[in-house]
């Protein structure tokens, strides 16, 4: 029983998960899916995988530069946590992957997970400049945002908004951060209070970082920029290769608002979110046909699970033998302690 209580979210998930699937399973003519699976391009298939793990290397870049003034990783270092992470925030929709990147550190090199936090969290926040970047395209194309989008983009806008002000806040009012940090977790039991504020304090101490040294954030926003052309091309490819010509920038700003709505809450594995996410904007918003839409998601879908599971079981064994175990119990989870 107390094992159901333990995993009730995440059993939630993947209910509402399944059941997305099923509607959208029933939704779609398997029988005209076939006709374009049978025209796939492996060699664009093949480079579209490649492309993909290149976006997801250059983000592990990015958090390799964000992290060097807490703790130097190397470029081997940065890539198999960074996986380790992507394919634990795949598996388990609560962002559990961002706490096993610090752990990973802690059990390597005994840098407290306050140490390290901030960076992930500073890291984390620049995958919503993919918004600006949205924003940015948007003139250039001539297309009508219908009201899905438009909320859609709003509750994205208002993401990127919060989690630059926390930054912010904290480089620039630390101690009002401190203070603000805490009202916002009012509602934790007593016994978490004393815990919680020692954590914020290194965590604001953490974020300061941006005031110290402002040019490495110069360059990770490069990272970022990199890292979502890579993203598009990457869905281009994919598009390529069904045989289906689709403008690059629409492809772009489509697959920026998929990446970008992970940051609300999914089912495990992006379960039956993905394909409606995919129809509501590539089909409803863009004009692709939902046949078409349900056949480059379902592919994209697969490629991405397996890639992602084999890449972040890499990164997991590289961690070291029964390291996510570990993690998963909480054993040495104290944040603060090294």
């Amino acid at each position: 029983m107390s094992n159901i209580k333990r995993y009730r979210g995440l059993i939630i998930a993947l209910f509402i998960g399944v059941l997305l699937f099923g509607l959208w399973l029933k939704h779609t003519p398997f029988g005209e899916l076939k006709g374009y699976f049978a025209q796939l391009n492996p060699l664009l298939v093949a480079s579209a995988a490649v492309v993909y793990l290149c976006a997801y290397f250059v983000r592990s870049l990015r958090w390799r530069l964000l992290q060097s003034p807490v703790q130097k990783l190397s470029v081997g270092e940065s890539w198999s946590f960074s996986m380790a992470g992507n394919l634990l925030n795949y598996l388990i929709p609560i962002r559990a992957g961002e706490l096993l990147k610090s752990w990973l550190i802690k059990q390597k090199y005994h840098l407290a997970m306050a140490e390290s936090l901030p960076i992930v969290f500073i890291d984390k926040s620049f995958d919503t400049l993919a918004i600006l970047v949205v924003i940015l395209v948007l003139p250039f194309l001539a297309v009508k945002l219908n009201n899905l989008l438009l909320v859609l983009l709003a509750l994205l806008f208002m993401v990127f908004l919060l989690s630059f002000a926390i930054i912010l806040l904290a480089a620039l009012y630390p101690e009002k951060a401190n203070s603000f940090l805490t009202k916002l977790f009012f509602w934790l039991p007593q016994r978490f209070q004393a815990k919680l504020e020692s954590f914020i304090s290194l965590f604001v101490e953490g974020l300061s970082l941006i005031k110290k040294q402002p040019v490495l954030l110069y360059k990770a926003a490069l990272f970022t920029i990199i890292g979502v052309v890579l993203d598009g091309l990457y869905f281009y490819l994919v598009f390529r290769a069904f045989g289906i010509l689709f403008p690059f920038l629409l492809i772009v700003l489509g697959y920026a608002l998929i990446n970008m709505s992970y940051a609300i809450p999914q089912p495990p594995a992006q379960l039956g979110s993905n394909e409606w996410m995919m129809i509501v904007i590539f089909s409803l918003g863009f004009g692709l046909t939902q046949n078409e839409a349900s056949a480059i998601m379902a592919f994209a879908h697969l490629l991405t699970a397996i890639l992602m599971l084999v890449f972040g079981a890499l990164g997991i064994a590289n961690a070291g033998k029964g390291a996510l175990r570990r993690f998963l119990k909480g054993e040495s989870f104290d944040a603060k302690s090294t």
